[in-house]
């Protein structure tokens, strides 16, 4: 395994592994509660050291395409904390902060596949021998099971807003 990192990569890797953990268990646990709130605010903490410290990582000496993944993420984040932060814009809010958190965790994850490959001796012979397309068919499997998560949560939140409204309708004086 190849772990030799500049002082900014171990910061960066640590700021990754935070990030994974929060994500994931954010992802799993009830939304909306004082506890998420809490951890949300580290997980966006830790999701900004991360993709600041990756614009300050040059493995190559130049800005390429991880940079802007980063710069991504970072507007992913912006966008989901603002929205949350401010109800905005209406109705669809909880939307627009759902899908840029589920966003934010995606690209975070493909970045770790990337890393994982990169980082792991045992497995370059797989890309030699497959020409790099185990890669892309590693981002494949993963961009499909985001997928499926960003639809279906959002679906799961359409229900649950027809369900309230359906409620409220039957409770409202007549």
């Amino acid at each position: 395994m190849n772990l030799d990192l500049v002082p900014l990569g171990w910061i960066h890797s640590l700021a990754c592994l935070v990030s994974l953990g929060l994500g994931a268990f954010l992802f799993a646990t009830r939304k909306g509660t004082p506890r998420h709130r809490r951890l949300g605010q580290a997980y966006v903490i830790a999701m900004l050291v991360l993709n600041l410290t990756a614009l300050g990582v040059y493995r190559l000496g130049v800005f390429f395409f991880p940079h802007v993944l980063a710069l991504v993420t970072l507007a992913f984040i912006a966008i989901g904390w603002a929205s949350v932060r401010f109800h905005q814009p209406p109705i669809v809010w909880k939307h627009v902060h759902l899908s840029s958190m589920i966003l934010s965790y995606y690209l975070l994850i493909g970045g770790g596949v990337n890393e994982v490959y990169l980082r792991i001796d045992a497995l370059r012979p797989l890309i030699a021998h497959s020409g790099g397309r185990i890669i892309a068919q590693t981002h494949s499997v993963v961009m499909l099971a985001f997928l499926i998560l960003l639809i279906g949560w959002n679906l799961v939140e359409v229900a649950r807003g027809l369900t309230r409204r359906a409620r409220r309708r039957r409770l409202a004086p007549a």
